[in-house]
């Protein structure tokens, strides 16, 4: 390292490097992050920087969004959008569509339609019978829906007050995912075009494509959710509970319809009786898979050494040695001949994904001397 370098507030904000570290400690700046200040490995990234510039306009664009916005919790796409940003690099040409928070595939909306389709008849006092005879037709060719349209039935049972309220909650929400999370080739003007969820047109946080802000509080803000939530919290004691569960429903989690199962178990008891991070309980439900849905995430472990590979395999071709394993193979050959430009790029990426360490499998290199 070029012991001359003086690292400095104003060194450190000019830089491009500096643009890339939403979702972690180092995102509250220079005056607010200590470790930040003494991160010699980020001091040796800057002074990288300052040796190949001018930076290209594409790789600019791919710190800004491709290596600032990989997933910061779980995504049901995993591990697509930490292997793209590989695909930047190599290619130099800036990202098209980030493919990570608050984004979802037609094909996941799509599933959570029937859902919310099975939901809606029950609400309506349609028989499981005919709701199911129509999924039959056009719902997930791969679901038994007559046996999923049972279930739920069976779970929900009797129409009360608190169920039907309940589940127009969870409706509307569900609705709003689906509409407001985005994708390639769905601006959202896709789904629910004719219905009013929430303003989508907002001012909030985007996630890597500036052109979709985070519409989340909009759509605690429409007069019918305020109306359904302000019975709720008349005639639900355990309202607190399900209000959580209901607003971090997220489409792109993982398991986004394993929660979903639990809900809907919940709404037919009329009570909370499954544990939350932050509701633990003392012997919770065992609730079982009637939705099956299982096979829509993948699994923590085999993510985690998917993740612990994927790091080894960066570090392994920043440092230039041979890769092991199918998935350090992978990193090696899509990243390609080693060029300044790269080893910069890659290398911010490497000091990203320890940041935020996804499924927590990720060593953080040594920050100080």
């Amino acid at each position: 390292m070029n012991k001359e370098l003086n690292w400095t507030k104003e060194i450190y904000e000019k830089s491009i490097s500096s643009r890339c570290w939403a979702c972690t400690p180092y995102d509250k700046g220079w005056e607010h992050c200590p470790e930040l200040r003494k991160d010699k490995k980020l001091q040796e990234l800057v002074e990288l920087e300052q040796s190949i510039t001018p930076i290209s306009g594409w790789a600019i664009e791919a710190v800004e969004r491709a290596i600032n916005f990989p997933p910061f919790c779980p995504h049901y796409a995993f591990p697509q959008p930490y292997i793209e940003v590989l695909d930047t690099i190599r290619k130099q040409t800036p990202p098209v569509f980030i493919h990570g928070c608050y984004t979802a595939s037609a094909e996941r909306k799509n599933r959570m339609s029937d859902y919310v389709f099975c939901l809606d008849k029950w609400l309506a006092g349609v028989s499981h019978e005919k709701a199911a005879a129509e999924l039959c037709k056009h719902g997930n060719p791969k679901v038994d829906w007559n046996c999923v349209c049972e279930n739920i039935w069976k779970i929900l049972g009797k129409n009360t007050e608190l169920k039907e309220l309940l589940v127009e909650r969870t409706l509307h929400r569900q609705r709003w995912w689906i509409k407001s999370l985005v994708w390639e080739d769905d601006a959202r003007d896709v789904y629910y075009q004719d219905q009013y969820l929430g303003d989508i047109a907002c001012d909030g946080d985007h996630y890597g494509n500036p052109a979709f802000r985070d519409p989340y509080l909009t759509e605690l803000e429409v007069p019918e959710v305020k109306r359904m939530e302000s019975r709720l919290a008349e005639i639900c004691p355990d309202w607190e509970w399900f209000r959580s569960i209901i607003y971090e429903s997220w489409l792109c989690t993982p398991k986004a319809f394993r929660f979903l199962e639990r809900l809907i178990w919940c709404i037919g008891k009329e009570k909370k009786s499954v544990a939350l991070p932050s509701y633990p309980m003392e012997n919770p439900d065992k609730v079982p898979r009637f939705l099956q849905c299982d096979d829509t995430y993948p699994y923590t472990a085999e993510a985690s050494k998917w993740v612990a590979s994927f790091v080894e395999g960066i570090r392994s071709w920043v440092q230039n040695n041979p890769a092991e394993g199918k998935v350090e193979n992978d990193v090696h050959l899509r990243l390609g001949e080693q060029t300044p430009l790269k080893l910069w790029l890659t290398e911010l990426y490497l000091r990203k994904i320890e940041l935020i360490n996804p499924y927590g499998v990720v060593s953080l290199g040594k920050t100080n001397e």
